[in-house]
């Protein structure tokens, strides 16, 4: 139950980051939340695939972005 929590809270938060930058693609949110990271791999940039990372862990990230929370409420 713990994990429905959480995706719940990210696609909150991922929903009202749509309301506010309604300029942005979807892919740029994901990544500016830092839902979607990447890694510099000898001089190219390379998506960490975050498929058996836990949503808490995911939400844990986001909670700490600056995109995704202090301009969303400011």
């Amino acid at each position: 139950m713990e994990r429905q929590k959480y995706n719940k809270l990210i696609l909150e938060t991922l929903s009202k980051l749509v309301d506010k930058h309604p300029d942005l693609r979807f892919g740029q949110i994901l990544v500016n939340a830092e839902v979607v990271t990447y890694k510099n791999d000898y001089d190219e940039m390379v998506v960490e695939d975050p498929f058996n990372e836990e949503s808490k862990i995911t939400w844990e990230r986001m909670i700490l972005n600056k995109f995704a929370f202090y301009k969303q409420y400011n």
